[in-house]
């Protein structure tokens, strides 16, 4: 089978990627879509603040609030802006009934599915094989 060039596979792709996650406790699939950089660039901003000043300042990233946005960003089923799961569980916001609807492992595996459907999926393995 013949290689497809680089740009030929960049000019025929789409950033159009959804992935189905089960989610085991409420035995029903959610589907995330891929994040852009861009996007997930804004929502990391929006979770990095710094510390101390001068030398001793600081940056950090508040990896459970990243998890949220992620999830409230790119989960597409269900929608966890939806105004009567809002209600439900008395959030203000899609990332708030995320940490207020779902367990603290169905975070995790729904942020790391919106991560793998976006491209971070195989990083490692790409690098060393990449390498080879």
């Amino acid at each position: 089978m013949a290689e497809i060039s680089a740009l030929d596979a960049l000019l025929g792709a789409s950033v159009d990627v959804e992935e189905k996650v089960y989610i085991k406790r409420l035995k029903t699939n959610f589907t995330v879509k891929a994040l852009t950089g861009d996007k997930l660039n804004e929502l990391r901003e929006q979770c990095t603040y710094t510390e101390g000043k001068g030398a001793n300042r600081r940056t950090f990233t508040n990896e459970d609030e990243l998890g949220k946005l992620l999830i409230a960003e790119a989960c597409i089923e269900p929608d966890f802006s939806d105004a009567k799961l809002l209600a439900k569980y008395g959030a203000k916001d899609a990332a708030d009934c995320v940490q207020k609807a779902l367990l603290a492992g169905e975070v995790t595996t729904l942020s790391h599915a919106v991560l793998d459907v976006s491209g971070f999926d195989n990083a490692a393995e790409d690098v060393e094989t990449a390498k080879n």
